[in-house]
């Protein structure tokens, strides 16, 4: 009876040995598990870190540059000017001029044009800005002819000069269209009154001496 007693006991023992085993094994290779999960997720690169280089933001237009402190032209380029500016020197008129874009563009024949500018002249020794112009899409821009500054403007061309440090609009002509489709034709000058014409003569000269005018080709400031 004890030998039976005994026995009994000692696969009691045994059974209840066997049980923790299994439990110690099971939690083991559950921390295995779990640590490979957490090697995996961080040899994984985060995609989130990885960084690009940004492109410049294209500034507002008009631009309204703060160039206090500038006494020359090259320290407007030099310390104001923004990454994706862009800027020209011009004779216009009779009047030596710095040209600011808001970003320049591959004309596609060895240009870099623009379609803005914020035209600054030197006054009293001093650079300061006379004005903003602005053309009215990347098919027509800015360019200058004999002295002139020509924009292309809505279904027409504007033509400017500086005079006495101001920025003056010479003449323009544009069209415009009625509800049926008919064709107007409206010619600007500066000394005069707007008109409108039958014949789109005005309109003609002003685009022939536009298409005829040398695109403006803009440094952009890395």
């Amino acid at each position: 009876m004890k030998k039976l007693l005994v026995c009994c006991l000692c696969g009691l023992l045994l059974v209840g040995c066997g049980q923790s085993n299994a439990d110690n094994t099971s939690e083991l290779e559950n921390s295995e598990e779990t640590n490979q999960v957490q090697e995996s997720v961080e040899s994984e690169p985060d995609e989130e870190e990885e960084t690009t280089e940004a492109e410049p933001e294209i500034a507002e237009y008009p631009l309204n540059l703060d160039i206090s402190g500038c006494d020359t032209f090259t320290q407007i380029v030099d310390t104001v000017l923004e990454p994706g500016m862009g800027y020209t020197n011009e004779t216009i008129g009779d009047t030596d001029a710095l040209l600011v874009c808001t970003f320049a563009y591959d004309n596609m024949d060895g240009n870099m044009a623009a379609i803005d500018s914020a035209i600054y002249v030197y006054n009293d020794g001093v650079p300061e800005c006379i004005g903003n112009v602005s053309s009215i899409g990347t098919a027509y821009p800015l360019a200058v002819k004999d002295g002139y500054l020509y924009v292309g403007i809505y279904h027409g061309t504007a033509k400017y000069t500086i005079e006495n440090n101001e920025l003056i609009e010479v003449e323009s002509s544009w069209i415009e269209y009625d509800d049926d489709g008919n064709e107007e034709f409206y010619y600007h000058e500066v000394a005069g009154e707007e008109t409108k014409s039958e014949s789109s003569d005005a309109v003609d000269t002003i685009q022939s001496e536009y298409d005829e005018a040398t695109i403006l080709n803009f440094d952009v400031i890395q």
